[in-house]
């Protein structure tokens, strides 16, 4: 079983943002020293109080001048914001510069701030997402391609230099839908799932439908095909752990509503109302979160035994490699608090953390029985 850190990089306005991204910097490379194998900062933009990171590739660069194993993931890059042969290179880069540690997670985004910053048409954004996803692989491939695009096409044969150098760098695509899960297995990538999106009754119908698809387009998951992100806070008594967590989520609350609403606001009038609706579902569910609520069903708070059964459990029922730790939910633990827990996570809920049944390449019991009852995934 792997473990990550995920940083987010809010920044409250009597926060400083230079501060934010140094202390995130320490905590990556002491997340080293205490045995966390990778990092995935987040790509945002425009919004400070959401994060003050839009250029991650940047920061894990500095972050490798400063360890030695630990990977190196962008968590995630969101690729109809980005040509897909300028990531590439800053990917191919990244792993040069690091020793050939980085992975590459992309994602659809779906922010209309975003996207209207950028002058990206938002209702574009699955087809560039599945068009910059066969650049990319073209891009990384190690030989000269030319690509028959709508959105970036190459008509002449090109080459990236610097080139990688893992001979098959990662690409693992954010799946945050069922359609994108199924889309990722279908062209045989890992992909990365965020409970604090969609909750673990949810994530029962992604996971097999990933899988199936998988299956179907005759891939094999290798160990670390499924990687979860979850918010984690581990304490030593239960009346911490409420009293640390409460004002995490009340904070998360606020600034997941303010985002989620801004995005409303811009959408473009011709977003299909499906996904208008799906975004006022999340905010409806998400301002209704009960700190019980959260627990079960969205994030691992708890003391450290709980925070090891509950993990051992999650990864054995959804078939995880690799699990990606938020400390600091809602963005005002001090750098100090963060630490803190990390140490304690590192010290006391790692090495409990019980071994799934199954391997994590292999279907869970539960899940197995899902796929064998799902209907293969139609082509999007």
């Amino acid at each position: 079983m792997k473990f990550g850190l995920h940083f987010l990089l809010s920044c409250a306005p009597d926060q400083s943002a230079a501060l934010r991204v140094r202390d995130t910097i320490e905590q990556a490379v002491y997340g080293e020293r205490l045995g966390f194998e990778s990092v995935w900062p987040v790509e945002q933009h425009f919004l400070s109080e959401i994060s003050v990171m839009p250029a991650p590739m940047l920061l894990l660069a500095a972050i490798a001048e400063r360890t030695r194993t630990m990977r190196l993931g962008t968590g995630v890059v969101q690729l109809p914001l980005n040509h897909p042969l300028r990531v590439a290179e800053e990917v191919a880069t990244l792993d040069v510069l690091s020793g050939g540690r980085a992975e590459l997670g992309v994602g659809r985004g779906a922010d209309a701030v975003h996207f209207n910053g950028f002058g990206v048409p938002l209702t574009e954004s699955r087809d560039r997402l599945v068009e910059g996803l066969r650049l990319l692989e073209a891009a990384l491939g190690g030989e000269p391609f030319s690509f028959d695009g709508v959105f970036h096409p190459v008509d002449r044969p090109l080459s990236i230099a610097p080139r990688p150098v893992q001979r098959a760098l990662p690409i693992r695509i954010a799946a945050n839908s069922r359609e994108t899960a199924e889309l990722a297995g279908r062209l045989g990538h890992p992909v990365l799932l965020a409970a604090h999106i969609n909750p673990l009754e949810q994530l029962r119908q992604i996971v097999p439908a990933y899988l199936t698809a998988l299956s179907d387009a005759g891939h094999e998951p290798g160990p670390d095909a499924i990687t979860l992100l979850l918010p984690v806070h581990v304490a030593e008594t239960e009346r911490a752990v409420v009293r640390d967590t409460r004002p995490m989520l009340s904070l998360y609350q606020q600034l997941l509503t303010y985002k989620i609403n801004g995005g409303l606001a811009a959408a473009p009038p011709n977003l299909p109302e499906a996904e208008k609706a799906r975004y006022r579902a999340i905010l409806a569910a998400i301002d209704a979160l009960t700190l019980e609520e959260m627990r079960a069903s969205r994030a691992v708070f708890g003391t450290p035994d709980e925070c090891a059964q509950r993990l051992g459990k999650i990864a054995d029922e959804l078939s995880v490699g690799r699990f990606i730790c938020w400390f600091n939910l809602g963005g005002r633990r001090t750098h100090s608090q963060v630490v803190a827990a990390m140490e304690l996570f590192a010290t006391e809920v790692i090495p409990r953390v019980p071994d799934p049944a199954a391997a994590p390449a292999t279907v869970s019991a539960t899940v197995s029985a899902t796929v064998s009852a799902t209907v293969s995934a139609t082509v999007v």
